[in-house]
């Protein structure tokens, strides 16, 4: 069965007024929040355009770094290590042999040395340690001239390990004779590795 509707009108009526009501509401809250976005967003622009800048900065500087380090490692692959430290080794042990103090070595040879004991030559070798290794050639007087060098550098502690090397007594009442000793500086220049 049908529902009876009484509605004399000539065309049916039908009220748009609410429908067009929320039609009306809703574009203008879509407005709203569209302009509302808009707003956002250049505001979100201009406020961040300086800390954007600062990002592509800091970005550049780290890329610029990067080539650098890249550019060093590629310079220091290129190092022979071994060649270097050679050179290295060899140019410290110069320098300690340049800071040797040679006054300071005669002044404890001359207060160590028996007076019947002179020195012929010195021939020092710089170890790494600090030490310096002596090969001392003398001349002394008589066969026991030897002997009281060696128990001098003994009783000294700036001298240590004394030891003959060679002995020559052709000549009667003079003995050549050769003597190994370690020296300890007062400033021991240690050449590092």
């Amino acid at each position: 069965m049908k529902p009876i509707h009484l509605n004399l009108a000539a065309k049916p009526f039908r009220d748009y007024r609410p429908l067009y009501a929320v039609v009306v509401v809703i574009s203008l809250l879509t407005a709203f929040l569209l302009l509302n976005n808009l707003d956002t967003y250049y505001r979100y622009q201009r406020d961040t355009k300086k800390t954007r800048d600062e990002i592509s900065s800091v970005e550049n500087q780290i890329r610029q770094e990067r080539r650098r380090t890249d550019a060093a490692t590629r310079q220091i692959s290129t190092i022979d290590l071994v060649a270097l430290s050679k050179e290295t080794k060899f140019v410290n042990a110069q320098l300690a042999e340049r800071a040797f103090s040679w006054s300071e070595l005669l002044d404890r040879l001359e207060g160590t040395l028996p007076t019947e004991v002179r020195i012929m030559s010195v021939a020092p070798q710089f170890s790494d340690n600090g030490l310096v290794h002596l090969a001392l050639q003398c001349e002394g007087k008589g066969q026991q001239s030897m002997l009281y060098a060696i128990s001098r550098f003994q009783r000294d502690p700036h001298f240590s390990n004394p030891f003959p090397t060679s002995i020559d007594e052709s000549q009667p009442g003079v003995a050549h004779f050769g003597i190994a000793v370690d020296y300890k500086p007062a400033i021991a220049r240690v050449v590092t590795k």
